[in-house]
This record gives structure tokens, sequence and C-alpha cells, in this order.
């Protein structure tokens, strides 16, 4: 039984005195009808239990009573109708003007909602109903939101346990969204692309994979197909919800759609992540000229962060590598090293860069 944990014993404890059901529910409305006031939870477990037991008509006449004392404050109508729907058809104008009068005075509208023949009747039940459901689908839109921007953010800065946390959190909360599943099928295929690299070249370069790298005809189908899935919903974002084309643009740059996603990043609202997220875009596709044109862009328009000035360092540092000026990379992931030696496995870089 839902509601009021000490009423429920109660009643259990008159079953195992041995109590028939008749005198259970006769000894548990004299009580409440003697009290002054009534809780919520006390009424929620009254309701359950007399129409459980089979006894909507004691339930209403114990309503009606509560309402001659005043005895609930927060007076559960749709419980109240539930009850009224047990033995009448239909419920007459004037009772349902008292019902939404009361209703409209004290906005407690939470039990009402509860009996579907209240919301067909009252228009304002309904709308509680639709705003409750918009207040869901918004909350649920910002978490999605705030799941997605923080796995773009473990992805940029490769911390790989994290990045499938957020990943798996995603899946359970949101397991019909196709979003999500479009960002569960890139990761498992971002997971598949470096097992085949590393069995295949262990020591491949980074700089040359964009150019060689093939797909099997099934492959390329299949990322047109996205490509144009992403197409299609920017153009509706652009105009309902333009912020949510920074979560498109990850989503694109998963499925390494590089050109799309520099002109999704271009269409979203100007901020300090989706500046950084272009930065990353572009040292992803090995455009390196126009990384280091973007960094000096970000560090004189942008207000810099530690955690900016590290990621800085290290795409300046992977442009000039990727630009052949393989001392001055060194130089700077060294001094990035210094300050901040576990960042983005600095150390590892610097001794791969130093043999090659």
């Amino acid at each position: 039984m839902a509601g009021n944990n000490s009423l429920e014993l109660e009643i259990n404890s008159l079953f195992q005195e041995g109590n028939t059901l008749e005198t259970i529910c006769a000894e548990i409305i004299a009580k409440y009808e003697k009290s002054d006031v009534i809780s919520p939870s006390e009424a929620e477990s009254i309701s359950h239990f007399l129409i459980t037991a089979g006894r909507p008509d004691l339930l209403f006449k114990f309503y009606l009573k509560c309402l001659y004392k005043d005895s609930i404050g927060d007076f559960p109508w749709g419980s109240f109708k539930e009850a009224y729907d047990q033995f009448e058809p239909s419920l007459p104008t004037s009772l349902l003007d008292i019902i939404e009068t009361a209703l409209d005075d004290k906005k407690n509208y939470e039990n009402a909602s509860k009996s579907p023949s209240l919301v067909n009747l009252i228009p304002s039940i309904s709308a509680y109903l639709d705003s409750k459901r918009q207040q869901f689908d918004s909350e649920r839109l910002a978490t999605k939101t705030k799941l997605i921007s923080q796995l773009n953010h473990n992805r940029l800065y490769q911390l790989r346990e994290q990045e499938e946390q957020t990943l798996q959190q995603l899946i359970r909360m949101f397991p019909l969204d196709t979003e999500v599943k479009l960002l569960h099928q890139a990761h498992l295929e971002k997971k598949a692309d470096e097992i085949l690299s590393r069995v295949r070249s262990p020591r491949s370069n980074k700089y040359s994979r964009h150019l060689v790298e093939k797909h099997s005809p099934e492959t390329e189908d299949f990322i047109s197909q996205i490509r144009e899935h992403i197409s299609t919903l920017s153009d509706k974002l652009q105009t309902e919800a333009p912020e949510q084309l920074y979560n498109l643009t990850i989503l694109a740059l998963q499925f390494e759609l590089y050109d799309l996603s520099l002109e999704l990043i271009d269409k979203a609202p100007k901020s300090f992540a989706s500046e950084w997220l272009k930065a990353e875009i572009l040292f992803e596709s090995s455009r390196f000229l126009d990384l280091l044109k973007h960094l000096e862009s970000i560090e004189k328009d942008m207000t810099s962060t530690p955690e900016s000035t590290y990621g800085s360092i290290y795409l300046r540092a992977q442009a000039y590598y990727g630009l052949g000026q393989k001392e001055i990379a060194i130089q700077l992931l060294e001094s990035l090293s210094a300050k901040v030696p576990s960042y983005r496995s600095t150390e590892a870089l610097i001794h791969e860069w130093r043999n090659s």
C-alpha cells in the first residue's frame, strides 16, 4: 500500500488480531473522522485501502465529512472522483464546479491529475499535466546536453575510463534516443578502428592516417546516410535550438566528418567551448596552419584558464610537428610536461617524437 507507513502497520495489526475487513474499515474511518488534520499521505493510504477493500461508498462518505470539517488541507480530488465513479456514472455540474473552484484556489493539481475523467473535464488539470511534461522533457534535455558535453570533455582529454562511464550513463538514461544511439555507434567504431590500427601497423603515423584510410562500400554508404541525417537535423536545430548544434558537431566529429563538423561549429553560437571544439576538429583533420591561426584567435579573444593554456600548448606542438617542425614541437611539449607531466600522455609523445 502506498502512503503512510503507520497507517499500514495499524491495518496490518488489525488483520493479525483476526478482525473482519468490515470491522477494520469501520475502525480506520472512525479514527480519522475524529482527526482535525489529516495529512496527504494519510488520505492517500485511506483511499487506497478502502478502494482495495471494495468500499468506495465508505470512502466517498468519509471525504464528504472531511470536506465539511476542512480536515484535509491538500484535498485529494482525484481520489474523491475515483471513489465517486465506483457508484455514479457521471459527475453533477454543481459538484464539478466545486472541484474546479477549489483547484483554481489552491492549485493542488497533483492528486487531481491522477483521475483521467477530471483531466478531461477540467482544462486547468490538463494544462498542469502539459506543463509537467514540458518541464520533464526540458530537464531530460538539459541532462542529456550536460552528459554529452562531459563525454566530449573526456574524449578531448583522452580520459578513456571516464568517457566509457559517461557513454554508458547516457545509454542507460536515453536508450531510445537517436542521438545517443549514433554516439554509441561512433564510439564502437572508434574502438574497433583503434584495435585494427594496432594490429595492422602499431607505429602508424597519425598525420598520414586520414590520407590513406579507405572504407568499404558498405561503410561509405553508412557514413553518407549519417552525413545526410546530421545535415537535415542541423537545419532544424539552427532555427529551433541553435545551442544544440554544439552536440551535433561532436556527433559528426565522432564519425570523422571533419568538413561537416567545421560547418556545424561555425553555425553554433560562439562560446569558449565551441572555439576549443573547433580547434580539436582542425587538429583531427590535420589542418595545421588553420589550427595555428585559430589558436592565436582564441588566445586573443577568449579569457585564458590553466586548462586552456595547457590545451593551446599541446595543440600548437601537434601542429608544428604535423608541419615538420619537430624541434619546436618537442620544445613546446617539454615545457608542458614540466608543468603537467601526465597531460594527454605528453611524456610518451615526446619519447615517440624523439625516436621518429
